[in-house]
């Protein structure tokens, strides 16, 4: 199966995947830091915390969005 891609097909799959383990990677941070500022043992302000989750949050969207466009983009190339 893999033979008979292009090229293209080949490098929009491989976008979309590497998109999907950003998203999660990202996801995986902002959790850490909501669980950060729901109390963190060291003395660190815990707006800080709440602060980098929304804007991890943000970036696993702004990811996830772009692996959804890589994956429509690649549906649509292989129908036309």
């Amino acid at each position: 199966m893999l033979a008979r891609m292009k090229l293209r097909e080949l490098a929009s799959l491989g976008i979309a995947v590497l998109l999907i383990l950003g998203t999660l990677a990202w996801l995986a941070i902002a959790a850490f830091h909501f669980w950060m500022s729901s109390g963190p043992p060291i003395p660190q302000p815990r707006d800080a915390f709440l602060t980098r989750a929304w804007i991890d949050l943000a970036v696993a969207a702004t990811f996830a969005i772009a692996a959804a466009l890589a994956i429509r983009y690649r549906a649509r190339r292989r129908v036309a």
